[in-house]
């Protein structure tokens, strides 16, 4: 099969096409032929192997890993002995190993089936931004019916199905903010509000809120704690950051420090593969709740390029490989 492949850490040009056997199938996983992945900053980061944080697990010299990509929908082609909840034909989508490939393996608990009506393509950009929406806005900033949520970051990965999210899960009122090229789209998914953080409309905001997902990064976190009705939650989940050992996570640990000697909440969320909430985003994707903005589309060769666009920021909703 053709899958991404890569020997050294470094930027796009480290990323190569190879013909590579198929795994063989451990316990517990199945295997599946890839319709569909998507692109997250998780895999720049590991391209590049920043912020050195990360390099205990994926390698310190060299990746441990060849392959690139997690987020998959596609058709299960063999499933182990072991696997009694899925069954070869079946349409999943999920959590897998290696996935910007033609075949690839995934343990059937992080695999769902694609509700009947959604697209496979629609499906595979939900995983890894839809769970760390899902559970920033649920498990950290601890929404509930009638709250307040602010959305910094709006028509990004995250932010495009936080909006929705922050909707199925009863939120009273959606303020979100992105460029005003996409505002229109933003407000389509649900938002209430929608500031343009080109003219500056983030930093003259007037009013409090329960929840605060900041997703972009580029506002003070002094000023957002002051955006905070009294019990609220401010979620940090990534943006900008140049530091090599921490990178994003430099101004988030440098924000729950200071939060600890104020009232305000302030969390960061790093997102867990669940099954379970898998199973949430696919019932909201059925139900129509939950849809997913597809940036464009791109085959295996054109991988390297999308993921330096998507490295460069300001993509709007996701990037969808079919292999």
């Amino acid at each position: 099969m053709r899958a991404i492949r890569r020997s050294r850490y470094g930027g796009p040009e480290t990323l190569e096409i190879a013909d590579v056997e198929d795994e063989p199938l451990e316990t517990g996983r199945v295997r599946l032929r890839v319709a569909a992945a998507s692109l997250n900053p998780f895999e720049w980061h590991h391209m590049r192997g920043l912020p050195w944080l990360m390099r205990p697990t994926s390698g310190w010299r060299h990746p441990r890993n060849p392959g690139l990509g997690v987020d998959v929908a596609g058709i299960v082609t063999e499933v182990a002995d072991d696997v009694a909840d899925l069954r070869v034909g079946d349409p999943v989508f999920g959590v897998a190993r290696n996935s910007l490939a033609e075949s690839a393996t995934a343990r059937a608990e992080y695999l769902v089936r694609i509700p009947d009506g959604v697209e496979l393509e629609a499906a595979a950009a939900v995983p890894l931004a839809g769970l760390t929406a899902l559970q920033a806005l649920r498990n950290q900033g601890l929404i509930t019916a009638g709250s307040r949520v602010l959305i910094l970051g709006a028509a990004g990965g995250v932010g495009h199905y936080a909006v929705q999210i922050a909707r199925a899960l009863g939120a009273g009122r959606v303020v979100a903010s992105c460029s005003g090229r996409n505002a229109s789209w933003v407000q389509g998914l649900g938002a209430d509000r929608v500031l343009d953080y080109t003219r500056g409309e983030v930093d003259a905001i007037d009013e409090r809120f329960d929840v605060i997902l900041d997703i972009a990064g580029g506002a003070r976190i002094a000023y957002l704690r002051s955006l905070l009705a009294p019990g609220g939650s401010l979620v940090l989940v990534g943006g900008p950051g140049d530091g090599l050992l921490l990178g994003p996570a430099t101004r988030i640990f440098r924000g729950l420090i200071t939060s600890r000697f104020r009232r305000e909440r302030v969390v960061m969320v790093n997102a867990t593969w669940s099954g379970e909430d898998l199973a949430t985003l696919a019932t909201m994707l059925g139900e129509g709740s939950l849809r997913s903005i597809i940036h464009r589309e791109v085959g295996l060769t054109e991988v390297p390029a999308a993921i330096a666009e998507l490295e460069g920021g300001h993509v709007p909703g996701k990037i969808v490989v079919r292999p």
